[in-house]
């Protein structure tokens, strides 16, 4: 009679419990409602679909709430830094966090991770890293990773085996291709881009690749180094002194490159992974097909040969990922969202869906490789892809780097002209913010 009294009071106590909400970790814990901000786009349909599927599997619902593209950042913004709690967690991207942090306006990521009753047991940031490093500040961590991506290297298979060359693998290599393959106007041997609010993220790729970089480990800038006027110069000569590429590309952006690729006007580029779909599909890229198959290939960007003789690979990319702002109401329940969303299998259902997972495990899964053969190669590159540093004043930074890459394509100064200058104005603006 006892034993039966006790098993009862345990019922009791246990649906009690359940009523109350009382949190005790894991998939089965039930959580008050969270909102996710996300802006338009694919992000946010992708993130609806897995948002269902993660209520589905765990009850929790997650409310999807979609902001304009163009007011996404000073929306995120001003909740965040005023303490609002409209949003439980949002996408964001790598250079917003440093001014947020400093604003104690987003939530560390690490007292849940590193709390065995919340975090999941197979949970691995070792599974995100290098990415991780872009969210992280004082040894916390601000955001899970996410739409990590990279630019390939595209080449014409036909026009190279036609003149007997192998696809480039040094830098070197890729200026004898091109000097080989020039024929204009029907085809250039190579383009690039100079558009003024796009030059850095075309140039990064060479800059990366050539040993170079913006600021070292210790906020000092070395964009005026040996290795970033070498990667101008190059980058520069190709219209300056090669006349290699078209001669209007100092208004070329993504868009452009994407389209001097698609209608076959030139033999090599580095373009985006976004445009993989775009530069391999034969309906929407007919003039760069033949016999129903793509006549552009593509591969990890040239690099520079090492002390051993072994080419050295490094090259540039974008970062985003899924934080939580200090004011969300629902914190614990918003970090095991995104915990999920950014795990093998949430991040293996974002990458079928059309997204870009950061988590290796994704990456390589068979099933999401099938697919999209190009996340193999972009888990490889991610041990070396780099991102422009975020800090505080990196969208000033970005903007004195356009001005100083399109200076020296436009033959206005030369480049170690212009990356002087440059680095001038970027050390200056990180000693004011306190760098």
């Amino acid at each position: 009679m006892r034993i039966q009294r006790l098993l009862t009071l345990i019922v009791i106590l246990v649906m009690i419990l359940a009523a109350s909400g009382c949190k005790t970790g894991g998939a089965a814990t039930k959580y008050s409602p969270i909102v996710v901000a996300v802006w338009s786009g694919p992000e946010h349909d992708n993130l609806v679909k897995l948002a269902a599927e993660y209520e589905k599997k765990t009850g929790n619902k997650v409310v999807v709430e979609e902001i304009a593209r163009e007011a996404y950042y000073d929306k995120l913004t001003t909740t965040f830094v005023g303490g609002g709690s409209d949003y439980d967690a949002a996408y964001i991207m790598s250079d917003w966090p440093p001014a947020w942090v400093k604003a104690n306006a987003l939530a560390d990521l690490s007292q849940f991770m590193n709390d065995k009753k919340v975090a999941a047991a197979d949970f691995d940031l070792n599974n995100f890293k290098p990415s991780t490093d872009y969210f992280t500040f004082d040894g916390k961590v601000y955001a899970l990773p996410s739409e990590g991506d990279t630019a390939w290297l595209w080449y014409r298979k036909d026009l190279l085996e036609a003149k007997g060359l192998k696809v480039p693998e040094t830098w070197d290599e890729y200026l004898q291709a091109a000097r080989a393959l020039n024929n204009p106007p029907t085809v250039y041997g190579a383009v690039i881009g100079a558009k003024a609010d796009e030059a850095l993220w075309d140039f990064m790729f060479y800059l990366f690749s050539f040993g170079g970089g913006i600021l070292d480990k210790n906020n000092q800038v070395i964009i005026n180094n040996q290795a970033g006027v070498n990667a101008l110069t190059f980058y520069s000569n190709l219209l300056v002194t090669e006349k290699l590429v078209p001669p209007d590309v100092v208004t070329y952006g993504y868009n452009e490159i994407l389209t001097s690729l698609q209608e076959g006007k030139v033999a090599l580029g580095i373009q985006w992974m976004a445009a993989t779909q775009t530069l391999t599909d034969c309906t929407q890229s007919p003039k760069v097909c033949k016999d129903g198959k793509p006549l552009l290939g593509y591969t990890v960007p040239p690099g520079i040969p090492g002390a051993d003789g072994k080419v050295v690979h490094s090259t540039g990319g974008s970062q985003w990922g899924w934080g939580i702002p200090a004011g969300a109401k629902n914190k614990e329940a918003a970090y095991k969202f995104i915990e999920w969303l950014t795990s093998k299998e949430g991040a293996k259902m974002w990458a079928l869906n059309g997204g870009i997972p950061s988590n290796k495990l994704a990456l390589t899964d068979p099933d999401v490789v099938a697919k999209i053969p190009q996340f193999k190669m972009l888990g490889e590159v991610m041990p070396f892809r780099q991102i422009v540093p975020p800090t505080t004043v990196t969208a000033d930074m970005v903007t004195v780097m356009n001005e100083a890459i399109v200076a020296a394509v436009s033959g206005v100064k030369t480049p170690q002209q212009a990356l002087d200058d440059a680095a001038a104005k970027i050390s200056d603006m990180m000693k004011k913010a306190g760098y």
